[in-house]
């Protein structure tokens, strides 16, 4: 059995933080949403995050999105290229792959890019999300 990258207490936050900052994406960068969201992943702030350091943990989407250069308004409309539930499942993906296995964002980024994962919302969106991260990780082999 595998220990959790960091304490429970932060997987409820973490997954509501990551669906707003993927909206975020979709709805600010959207010539390049999944570009931006592989770079993230791979980034030095995600890698503070994945170690469990509460100082990263407890930053706001926008914050986040800050530190990556990336301006944001206070009011944007909804992103007519993303869909934003696919938006939101890929977080949920993402964020409870790297809890649950410890494995660093970065690997899953490189193994599972955003593109990809988008395009297999369909079927994979039916099984629970402990259900549809194990079939990823067989898929991808992480």
């Amino acid at each position: 059995m595998t220990t959790p990258a960091y304490d429970e207490c932060y997987l409820d936050s973490m997954i509501k933080k990551h669906r707003y900052l993927f909206k975020l994406i979709g709805r600010y960068c959207e010539d390049n949403a999944f570009d931006i969201i592989d770079q993230y992943l791979c980034c030095e702030y995600r890698k503070r995050m994945d170690e469990g350091n509460p100082l990263y943990l407890n930053k706001t989407p926008k914050q986040i999105l800050g530190e990556m250069g990336i301006e944001v308004g206070l009011v944007s409309d909804i992103s007519e290229i993303y869909d934003e539930f696919i938006l939101a499942w890929m977080a949920d993906i993402y964020t409870y792959m790297q809890w649950k296995y410890a494995i660093p964002s970065a690997k899953i980024g490189e193994k599972i890019r955003a593109k990809d994962l988008y395009h297999k919302y369909n079927p994979l969106h039916e099984a629970s999300l402990e259900n549809a991260v194990e079939k990823l990780k067989k898929i991808y082999d992480l």
